[in-house]
């Protein structure tokens, strides 16, 4: 896959590039809200500027700063003008061209409809949804999962198959040979 160059410059915000699958195209991407509030933001040219920033409940997505197209797709998405109601709801993320500043740019838009919603993963062992850990997203379980044991498997059943094949200390097995 290739790369984009703004991706080595590790922004603090999310951008167009960030969706840049390395193909010639974007991939959308579907975030929950966590929350959104004005934050001080220092741009490219090192101006601080107060802007709406919305961050993520997804830790492997940086902040989006919105701008006034954006915040009026959510309002009429969530039927509520109140960045408090904005939580906890989920949106798509796609790129679009457009024109700003004279020139032709890709920029991010919000979805003008709600993500489907995803089914979530199902451990093959014991039927319970898949869930995320601090260290690693549903995706990011569920394939791990399928590479090292060829199955989508939760957290909890990866632990038991991980000790299940940890070798037993010799203290171990000499006690249960004296125990028979």
């Amino acid at each position: 896959m290739k790369t984009h160059w703004k991706r080595l410059t590790n922004p603090d915000y999310l951008g167009a590039y960030s969706l840049d699958n390395g193909k010639g195209s974007y991939d959308d991407i579907v975030a929950t809200i966590a929350s959104v509030k004005v934050e001080n933001v220092v741009g490219a040219d090192g101006k601080r500027e107060d802007c709406m920033v919305m961050r993520f409940v997804e830790r492997d997505y940086k902040p989006m700063i919105v701008n006034s197209t954006n915040a009026k797709t959510m309002e009429k998405l969530f039927k509520s003008s109140y960045i408090e109601d904005w939580a906890n709801r989920k949106i798509q993320i796609g790129v679009e061209t457009v024109k700003a500043f004279g020139e032709v740019v890709d920029a991010l838009r919000i979805r003008k409809f709600h993500p489907r919603a995803a089914e979530t993963p199902k451990c093959h062992e014991c039927a319970a949804d898949i869930t995320a850990t601090d260290k690693m997203t549903v995706p990011q379980i569920a394939a791990w999962g399928q590479k090292k044991y060829g199955a989508v498997i939760c957290p909890d059943c990866i632990k038991r198959r991980m000790d299940a094949e940890k070798p037993q200390e010799d203290g171990a097995d000499e006690q249960n040979n004296t125990d028979g």
